[in-house]
């Protein structure tokens, strides 16, 4: 499952590589193309137009700036163990190796099973969302109304495409598309800074407020706008001087969307008088109202066409993510070893492609046959699982560097290795907690369908100990 770096020797206790059916391009995406690939996954401009917006209503207000910035420490401090992990182990399925390495076999292999599932269905609900705004976008400049499954059958139909042709290609896709993001992000805060200049005198960085009412409605919402950010170690095989660039990209990425999330999150805070009333009456309509008023109406469109592609573009990240999870479970024995196959010649997951692919056609089949709203009845069950599986993830990694630590086998300082990585884990059990005691307002959805959608995650990571332990017992 696990591979030194090519490049320079292993590190002390690194896990050697098994055979594989084939490998993945080496020396195909650098720092930059990882971080766009994280940035394009958490989708700055819908993150701001859904998780921000809720917090701003219904959480601790204009304080949300301030929480942003401190579950941004948080994540730094955890970000420290995690580049620990990348120095010892490289995989495409960079969860599965890293809870691996500490906690063994059974655990690595239910934590591949859940991520696998996570990145599965977002990658989907991305395309869903795609074809959604597409729709939506189209109606507002033609007058024509097109369904929405017909725009996502061409999204996934891009999304497929860049995930056979490799990261070469979808790395500067969706860096083009974050920066679009950031643009329209940045242009408001001017127009908000210009028009209105006393707006930002909002006590976005208030401690009282902050920590009063609404706290874990917004710890989790803010957590979740970062949910991803991570994943540059899942490039790791791909990836030039994967060591240090994983180690760069994981901050960087981090640093940049503190940056973009607080910058636009306080924009929006001073954009109204009463941020707090206008996000709690219509959530959604925060970003485009204040877009209205103070870029004009000409941006209505825009902003429409720019959440579309923000959603593409998270789509083709999170593809990329659950093919090269499908790959690792085919190499490792625990799926099919077909799913270990790569592309003749762009040398990548083509088959987790395709199983991604035909995942996302059987989950949205139904939802284009009943005619029936993506965002209003599949968003809720994706958003939820999808919460539940990182921050889950993500204290497994803490809990495998620790162990690791205990029994020596990585040579670290303590800070990095037992303190760091203790304290994240903590935060993140906590609102792991938070998520399921406020599931109904993370979702927005008090369905009990929905409700019941994260037994699903306890299904497969099931499935991965036994499959683990039955594979055990084969090589035994």
């Amino acid at each position: 499952m696990t591979a030194p770096e090519a490049a320079g020797p292993a590190a002390p206790g690194a896990v050697p590589a098994p055979a594989t059916a084939g490998s993945l391009r080496r020396n195909a995406i650098g720092v930059p193309g990882m971080i766009f690939m994280v940035v394009a996954a958490t989708a700055p401009l819908t993150a701001l137009s859904s998780n921000i917006s809720l917090s701003l209503g219904f959480g601790t207000g204009p304080s949300t700036v301030l929480l942003l910035v401190l579950v941004g420490l948080v994540l730094a401090v955890f970000a420290a163990g995690y580049v620990v992990l990348s120095r010892y182990v490289t995989s495409a399925g960079a969860y599965q190796a890293f809870v691996e390495f500490g906690l063994g076999r059974r655990a690595g292999a239910a934590t591949a099973f859940v991520a696998t599932l996570a990145y599965t269905i977002a990658a989907a609900g991305m395309v869903a969302a795609t074809g959604y705004f597409a729709a939506l976008t189209w109606t507002a400049l033609t007058g024509a109304d097109v369904p929405w499954w017909a725009f996502a059958v061409v999204a996934l139909a891009i999304t497929y495409g860049l995930g056979v042709r490799g990261v070469e290609i979808a790395q500067h896709v969706t860096t083009g598309i974050s920066v679009l993001q950031f643009a329209i992000i940045a242009a408001l805060a001017v127009a908000v800074l210009v028009q209105n200049p006393d707006g930002w005198a909002v006590p976005a960085l208030s401690p009282t407020a902050a920590f009063g009412p609404g706290l874990a409605t917004t710890l989790v919402f803010c957590l979740l706008c970062f949910g991803g950010f991570e994943a540059t170690a899942a490039y790791g095989e791909e990836a030039r001087a994967p060591r240090r660039s994983i180690a760069v990209a994981t901050y960087a990425a981090l640093g940049i969307l503190v940056v973009v999330f607080a910058f636009g999150t306080w924009t929006l805070a001073a954009a109204f008088d009463d941020v707090r009333a206008v996000a709690a009456e219509d959530p959604g309509a925060l970003v485009v109202t204040a877009a209205d008023r103070y870029l004009g109406v000409w941006s209505g469109p825009v902003l429409s066409g720019l959440v579309t592609i923000s959603f593409l573009a998270a789509a083709v990240a999170f593809h990329n993510l659950a093919s090269r999870f499908l790959f690792a479970l085919g190499r490792s024995g625990l799926l099919p070893r077909a799913l270990a196959t790569v592309h003749h010649r762009h040398d990548t997951p083509f088959v987790g492609c395709r199983t991604q692919a035909v995942v996302a056609v059987l989950l949205l089949v139904p939802f284009a046959i009943a005619e029936a709203d993506p965002i209003v009845n599949l968003f809720p069950a994706l958003s939820g699982i999808t919460s539940l599986a990182l921050v889950a993830m993500m204290a497994g990694c803490c809990g495998s560097l620790v162990v690791a630590a205990l029994r020596r086998r990585v040579t670290e300082s303590r800070w990095v290795t037992i303190a760091a990585p203790a304290a994240a884990g903590t935060v993140l059990v906590a609102v792991l907690v938070l998520i399921v005691g406020h599931y109904s307002e993370v979702t927005g959805s008090d369905a009990l369908v929905v409700a019941l959608m994260p037994l699903s995650l306890l299904v497969v990571a099931a499935y991965g100990v036994g499959a683990a332990a039955l594979r055990g017992k084969d090589e035994s």
